[in-house]
């Protein structure tokens, strides 16, 4: 069984006592429906599941209910057996095929005789269209595929392992070099495999067999697709072709996205719900340009100018060719797999509910990512994916501007940790590390070719 920490969050929410509903979002394939179900049956006597997409009957037999009665004695004729008040968890899943179920949720958690979780694909797209949303009776979660310590829990790596190089991070010492070594190699099998449930359970039983890895990711990228034409209604080629443009766009010119490359004289304010139908969807990551490296970094944030990345790198790897794969995991210079590095980095930093903005300076060039901190400033970062790491000009004409007060920068590389003034220099690897020892704000706290196969090493 892949170890998740949303397992934590369910707990957390059933320990808290506070009578509310959960209702857990994220993207399709992420794991979510496992996730609850192996919960329930750990900490619930009595379980129902409905999954309101299998079940059409039910979907419809719920939605029309009249109250909460009628309600419950419907979820009754679903059920192999009683429903147990004060022991019972009700799993109501894919509940996007029936929005509308929703609204009975406040007189639910009024009746307080269950408890109850929903649990959905599209939840950001569809629920726009409910009649009453739940406001105040729901806890609602987000998932995420998973981050790269999620997977090196699932290739084996010691969890005090993970803890020691958080703390090099926190002290900047570098890391025991065998140690160092064995993580890069882990980072550059996750920047291939990525997170997604289903494709790293693959990659584990096939003992890294990446033909086999790749043909998973590509069925998930068919079915993403499909999800667009099922869900996007009326603009759903529109929001297909922005999906299919993502891999290109983002290793063309400087990652990016032209507007105006989905035909001529296409602008950002006509587009712009098609954009933000794929970010609430979960299918990609949004990153905004600010023009001043000054927090609160939403201030300056410029919509129009953005990057998008996609929300699994694993799954944007399988839509470049198979060398890309190959080079990625070799560690092969030759192609620029700069992009892929920054996707993956925009994925850590979703994880772990960081607001993804870049820095863009006319004479110094671009900051790939920065980040708000607790401390009222911002910390900027650069992903480097080749061999030369200590030239960083955007980040230096951060530092060197005393009117911007940012004191720290980090440099992510193949390199160990180092410090050279202002200048913070970890290991890719340790990106799972960053909002904890940069003390970073988060918005989540509530909120290859056939036969070249991959290795990883537990350390």
């Amino acid at each position: 069984m892949l170890e998740r920490k949303i397992s934590n969050d369910l707990l957390e929410w059933k320990r808290s006592g506070t009578g509310k509903a959960l209702l857990l979002t994220g993207a399709r394939q992420i794991g979510k429906s496992y996730a609850v179900r192996e919960f329930a049956k750990r900490e619930y006597a009595h379980y129902l599941e409905i999954n309101l997409y299998e079940n059409r009957q039910a979907a419809r037999a719920l939605a029309s209910a009249n109250d909460v009665q009628e309600f419950i004695s419907r979820l009754t004729l679903f059920s192999s057996s009683p429903l147990v008040p004060g022991s019972t968890m009700i799993f109501i899943d894919e509940v996007q095929e029936s929005p509308d179920v929703m609204t009975m949720v406040k007189f639910l958690v009024a009746d307080g005789r269950f408890d109850y979780v929903f649990s959905g694909s599209m939840l950001g797209t569809e629920f726009r269209g409910v009649r009453s949303y739940p406001v105040g009776s729901v806890i609602e979660k987000t998932m995420r595929p998973m981050d790269f310590e999620e997977f090196c829990w699932a290739i084996g790596v010691r969890k005090t392992t993970l803890e020691s190089i958080r703390e090099s991070c926190r002290s900047a010492t570098p890391i025991d070099r065998y140690v160092h070594d064995v993580m890069m190699t882990n980072f550059r099998t996750y920047l291939v495999v990525g997170g997604m449930p289903e494709v790293v359970q693959r990659f584990l039983e096939t003992k890294g067999d990446l033909a086999a890895v790749r043909a998973v990711q590509t069925e998930l990228n068919r079915q993403y697709r499909h999800d667009i034409s099922q869900y996007a209604g009326n603009r759903a080629l529109q929001v297909q072709d922005i999906f299919d443009r993502l891999p290109a766009q983002l290793i063309d010119g400087n990652g990016r996205f032209a507007v105006s490359s989905i035909s001529p004289g296409a602008r950002y304010d006509r587009n712009q719900k098609d954009f933000l139908w794929l970010v609430d969807a979960g299918v990609a990551l949004k990153t905004n340009c600010v023009t001043e490296p000054k927090s609160p970094l939403k201030r300056t944030s410029q919509s129009p100018k953005f990057k998008l990345y996609q929300s699994d790198s694993g799954m944007l790897m399988a839509r470049y060719p198979q060398s890309t794969a190959q080079a990625a995991y070799l560690d092969d210079s030759s192609p620029n797999l700069g992009a892929i590095y920054e996707n993956v980095i925009a994925q850590e930093l979703t994880a772990q509910g960081v607001s993804l903005y870049y820095y863009m300076a006319k004479k110094h060039g671009e900051v790939d990512f920065i980040a708000d901190t607790n401390a009222n400033s911002v910390v900027p970062f650069e992903v480097k994916s080749g061999r030369s790491y200590r030239t960083h000009a955007a980040i230096n004409a951060v530092l060197a501007n005393s009117e911007y007060h940012v004191s720290q920068g980090v440099v992510l590389s193949r390199s160990n940790i180092e410090q050279d003034g202002g200048t913070t220099y970890l290991p890719l690897y340790a990106m799972y590390c960053l909002r904890d020892i940069c003390d970073l704000v988060s918005i989540s706290d509530d909120g290859s070719a056939p036969g070249f196969s991959l290795s990883t090493q537990p350390v």
